[in-house]
């Protein structure tokens, strides 16, 4: 062998022992095959190359250790650092693609619930069904791995019969065009926790130092989930007991809270607070809405909290609760004294609450709410429904004793013409008037009613305020300030549920020692409308004693069917457009027949105005016999008092 057969020798182990790419050694070799040619040459490169090939081969080996090993130390600290599942094992994917340079790498976890093992991480995939692929115990390669856990691979999945195969995960593995697979069991404690699995669309065989690092990948990766379950375990009893911590306090709270609500209602209950306050107290303990109710399970009075935002309170309001349900619910909490849970919807609830303290009406309380209220929270109600019928019963004591104030203060004011000295200073203490503050009379019927349930809600109508209410004969008959009347007339058609109210209010006076003549008037005029028809609002009087006069000697029923025979042309037309002509030719007269007066009083434009008087004229006949007017006019007042 020549100096220059030895240097290209050299350079060929040299470059070998630098590592070089595979095409550089190749063309190290070509270059001394080309050096060394003859017999025995060639035969001498055979010798020398098939020694540098397996050279190669350890120091390509070595390398292959070396590298896995050193993957194996990054992923082993990896996975020391890592205490999410979801992340362990999305880094052993990963890492084991790498190791081996496969197509793809999954892992598959059994799903306790179901038994089948489901894959939760892949990478490397092309068809997004590979990342959903399932299998059960006895299909598959899963199959095998399970009863030997130890490795398993194949060159030829779709044609390996050492398994049964699950179709549908065939169909995944044509889509993937996978051919080889290897599987290793993800072990801790000698359970299998799952499985990992490498695989290429072409046949490969792994050589023993790749699976062998594979299989410490998976090793490592078995005590790296069983610690992170383990601090999953150690998180959640952490958790648990912060919870506990938080309900202990959250109980103190609450029971704080308790307290502090039932010293709100004992301070309302010992100052003598109205109703309303103790209404809203409760709203705002559960933040829900609170109704009062009658014997008759008609709401009465109301309270919302401003945090309220459900619908039971609606559904109540209009009737949409099943009356069923809420006698049933009343008289189960009147008999064992304890709330009762009426409607429960999502995340919305309704309980009654009998009232009880020897009132006659048995009333009862109806709490909305959102959200389930605990023990303690429905018993603060219980105490405060307590505590609100004690009130009641106080109230309903204090209301009795100014009622039968009330009642003797009116009669001698009514009665008694004139009244004494005593009785009208008395009178005006009482109504806190002034020598020239005006008073004014209104004098009620109500139908629809029995005298006990009218008095009552007479009384409820007039409770708190300053007035003097009282039943004379068959009426009511009530005096105060006009502003307390109104509001006093007001409750009462506001409370109407099925009964009517209607009556009749005095002129404005200041004279106390009139009142029985201003009562005689408005008591004459009552008797004129109640014989028309039956009262279902209350009217002033001065709209009233024309026809007071008029009727009070005559046949009430005989004038009013005469006048009803004035209005029939234009009652023949429809609801809207009668309403509309008389509305119109009522305020035309009280316009003293000035078109321009009575369209700016209407609201319309004159031509309008003209357009609808050519109506009516055409309808009645026009109104200029003076006569015909009268009778029209009169005819349409009488219509828009009784309307």
């Amino acid at each position: 062998m020549s100096i220059d057969d030895l240097a290209a020798a050299l350079a060929v182990l040299e470059k070998v022992a630098l590592a070089s790419p595979d095409a550089e050694v190749d063309t190290a070799l070509d270059q001394m095959r080309t050096s060394l040619r003859g017999a025995e040459g060639d035969e001498l490169f055979e010798g020398f190359q098939g020694h540098v090939n397996a050279i190669r081969r350890i120091i390509s080996g070595h390398a292959l250790t070396e590298r896995g090993l050193n993957l194996l130390i990054e992923t082993t600290h990896d996975l020391s650092s890592t205490l999410t599942v979801q992340d362990l094992l999305q880094t052993i994917v990963t890492r084991a693609r790498s190791l081996v340079g496969a197509n793809i790498a999954w892992v598959t976890i059994q799903d306790e619930e179901s038994g089948l093992f489901r894959t939760v991480t892949a990478e490397g995939h092309l068809s997004p069904t590979t990342a959903l692929m399932t299998s059960r115990v006895e299909y598959g390669a899963v199959s095998l791995i399970l009863k030997s856990k130890s490795f398993f691979e194949t060159q030829d999945y779709l044609h390996d019969q050492r398994f049964r195969h699950l179709p549908e995960l065939d169909r995944v593995f044509e889509t993937e065009n996978i051919v080889s697979l290897t599987g290793l069991p993800i072990l801790s404690e000698g359970k299998v926790l799952g499985f990992l699995f490498v695989a290429d669309r072409y046949s490969r065989k792994l050589s023993g130092r790749e699976i062998s690092v594979l299989g410490s990948f998976a090793l490592h990766a078995g005590v790296a989930m069983r610690n992170a379950n383990l601090f999953i375990m150690l998180k959640e009893a952490l958790g648990e007991a912060e919870r506990n911590r938080s309900a202990l306090i959250e109980h103190i709270q609450r029971v704080e809270n308790s307290a502090a609500a039932h010293d709100e209602m004992t301070h309302l209950l010992a100052s003598g607070a109205e109703l309303d306050s103790f209404l809203k107290k409760m709203a705002g303990q559960v933040g829900g809405a609170v109704f009062l109710c009658d014997k008759q399970l008609a709401i009465r009075e109301e309270f919302a909290s401003a945090a309220y935002g459900g619908s039971l309170a609606a559904d109540l309001k209009s009737g949409k609760i099943d009356p069923a349900l809420l006698i049933k619910a009343n008289s189960e909490s009147r008999h064992t004294g304890r709330s009762v849970l009426l409607v429960s919807r999502s995340n919305e609830q309704c309980r009654a609450i009998a009232l009880h303290g020897g009132t006659e009406r048995s009333e009862s309380l109806l709490i909305c709410n959102q959200g389930e209220l605990d023990a303690i929270e429905v018993r603060n109600l219980e105490r405060s429904a307590v505590a609100l019928s004690i009130a009641k019963l106080w109230n309903e004591r204090r209301e009795t004793e100014k009622l039968i104030a009330s009642s003797t203060l009116l009669r001698h004011l009514v009665m008694v013409s004139p009244p004494d000295e005593a009785t009208i200073s008395a009178v005006r203490d009482r109504l806190n008037l002034r020598a020239d503050s005006s008073v004014q009379l209104a004098q009620i019927v109500l139908s629809g009613l029995d005298r006990a349930a009218q008095t009552a809600q007479i009384r409820e109508s007039a409770a708190g305020l300053n007035i003097l209410v009282d039943l004379l004969d068959d009426t009511y008959l009530a005096v105060g300030t006009e502003a307390l009347i109104d509001v006093f007339l007001h409750n009462l058609v506001r409370a109407r549920r099925g009964w009517e109210a209607g009556g009749i209010k005095s002129d404005l006076f200041t004279d106390l020692s009139l009142t029985g003549i201003h009562f005689g008037r408005v008591s004459r005029a009552l008797n004129v409308l109640r014989n028309m028809k039956p009262l279902d609002r209350f009217l002033g009087q001065g709209d009233v004693n024309m026809f007071a006069k008029l009727f009070e000697v005559g046949d009430a029923r005989r004038i009013a069917s005469y006048l009803d025979e004035t209005l029939r042309a234009i009652n023949a037309g429809s609801p809207r457009q009668r309403e509309q002509l008389k509305q119109t030719l009522l305020c035309y007269f009280d316009s003293q027949h000035n078109i321009k007066l009575a369209a700016e009083t209407l609201g319309v434009h004159v031509n309008t105005m003209r357009q609808r008087l050519d109506t009516l004229r055409e309808v009645t006949g026009g109104w200029d016999d003076p006569i015909k007017a009268l009778e029209l006019h009169v005819a349409l007042r009488l219509d828009a008092i009784n309307t």
